[in-house]
């Protein structure tokens, strides 16, 4: 199949509507280069086209009123809630089929980093089982998400968005290795503040909670911090600190910390150009 000449919308149900398939996609592209704006544009049409049984994002305030449909955009910024809001959507998957739960996952830079992989663990793995709950999967990302995560075994694709022209974009299609160019693209009806932090967590985040040490060994490094990470103006000697660090170490790999190995992007297999998307939308 070839998209040539082809609206919008024959490129969502074209991406987005499969049997028995989890579809993930991650929006790339520099800041103010329009990833939000274009994945919030792919939810409307996806909504219109009656593709989703519900819709989530760490975006907060997201706002549909002027869309000619409105619809609910839940706002979910941890694991847990997700998941359990997929499962109460698909309580017997079995029996009453796989009902589609789309989320807008922005600024997975900063909470799935390359730089820090060994934070992405957790996060992976309980993505992966969430699967079979309906979870379907519209990512940002800037350059800091992890490779080991963004590949073809978890995702379908990913788009690259042109700060130069806001309208175009290209999608690299993981499934079929062919890409797809795409032109005309719309601004997005959805209201949504640009100045809001999309975090992610893996637990529920405890709000207006105070600050508090968690035992001496955090006490200690906290002070080191303070003093310009050296032990010789706190009250410790060196070998104290070591020990400190080992034990707060070993406290956050019992509790936070896992390690990941998947395939990198320049083990992928080649793709090929072969097809074009010139919408024009009704």
């Amino acid at each position: 199949m070839t998209l040539k000449n082809k609206t919008h919308d024959d490129m969502i149900k074209w991406v987005y509507n499969r049997k028995y398939q989890s579809v993930w996609t991650c929006c790339l592209g520099s800041n103010q280069s329009g990833k939000t704006d274009f994945n919030l544009f792919q939810m409307e049409r996806i909504h219109s086209l009656g593709l989703g049984d519900g819709f989530g994002s760490n975006i907060p305030n997201l706002d549909t009123s002027r869309l000619d449909t409105p619809f609910d955009i839940d706002f979910i910024e941890d694991f847990e809630t997700l998941k359990k809001t997929c499962q109460m959507l698909n309580p017997d998957p079995e029996k009453q089929g796989i009902k589609r739960y789309f989320f807008l996952a922005d600024e997975m830079g900063d909470w799935a980093p390359k730089d820090m992989s060994w934070l992405n663990v957790k996060f992976i793995k309980e993505l992966q089982q969430v699967r079979k709950y309906g979870l379907y999967m519209l990512a940002c990302a800037i350059d800091r998400v992890d490779e080991r995560i963004l590949n073809e075994k978890h995702f379908h694709g990913y788009f690259v968005k042109s700060k130069a022209d806001p309208t175009r974009a290209v999608y690299y299609d993981w499934m079929r290795y062919n890409r797809i160019q795409i032109h005309n693209i719309k601004r997005t009806s959805i209201t949504f503040d640009t100045f809001y932090s999309a975090s992610f967590f893996m637990e529920p985040p405890i709000k207006d909670a105070k600050t508090t040490i968690l035992n001496p060994e955090h006490e200690m490094i906290i002070k080191y911090m303070d003093a310009g990470k050296t032990w010789d103006k706190t009250e410790y000697k060196r070998w104290q600190g070591k020990i400190a660090i080992d034990k707060v170490l070993d406290y956050h790999l019992r509790n936070c910390l896992h390690i990941i190995q998947e395939q990198p992007f320049d083990q992928q297999q080649p793709i090929e150009e072969n097809v074009l998307v010139n919408p024009e939308d009704n």
